[in-house]
């Protein structure tokens, strides 16, 4: 992962240059986002591992004319419309009309930041909170990690915390106080490199 500092744009230049390392950092970042929101929309495992393999192969794709253009929207709002598209498409290919796969519920949001697909935004901040924790998981003691997974994740309270870890309720404070400041740090980073 890069830091802040570097080029905004060096994840997607990856993707157009169809780097390796680029393609298995996608694949790392968005195969479980992907997977989630088929899943949540009505596919079974397999038809919902089949859509991740086919956006996948559809983002592929369109990176060869790649230009970035922020105007057009962001890289969020181009995934969710590249999962429904390959949902609606497969709806079709088989001649089904399932609620959950219905090609009517195709919205292009590649234009715009705000999309009414609650799903997919709440898929994508889980997404971003699960990825931007197993990242900054090696970097952390143990203990802090713990602290704020009972605290922040389990919603206990400092006190039970504490007592779990036999460490103060200060103590508890600080670790959630350090993860969340680096879960944000690396948030803003992916963002950044993204838009």
């Amino acid at each position: 992962m890069e830091t802040a500092g570097t080029t905004r744009l060096s994840f997607l230049e990856r993707l157009r240059d169809h780097s390796k390392h680029g393609w298995a950092e996608f694949d790392e970042r968005y195969r479980e986002l992907l997977y989630r929101y088929a899943r949540r929309r009505g596919a079974s495992h397999a038809e919902a591992e089949d859509i991740v393999q086919e956006v996948e192969m559809y983002v592929f794709k369109a990176m060869d004319g790649f230009e970035y253009d922020r105007g057009r929207g962001r890289f969020r709002g181009y995934l969710h419309t590249a999962v429904l598209r390959t949902m609606a498409r497969r709806a079709d290919r088989r001649g089904r009309e399932e609620t959950a796969m219905d090609p009517q519920l195709l919205v292009d949001v590649a234009g715009t930041e705000d999309s009414s697909d609650t799903e997919w935004e709440r898929e994508w901040q889980l997404h971003r909170l699960r990825w931007a924790l197993r990242g900054v998981a090696n970097e952390l003691e143990p203990t802090t990690l713990q602290a704020f997974r009972l605290h922040v994740l389990g919603n206990w309270s400092a006190e039970e915390t504490a007592k779990r870890l036999d460490i103060s309720r200060a103590s508890v404070y600080q670790a959630k106080s350090r993860v969340l400041k680096r879960l944000k740090e690396r948030i803003e980073s992916a963002e950044s490199e993204e838009d």
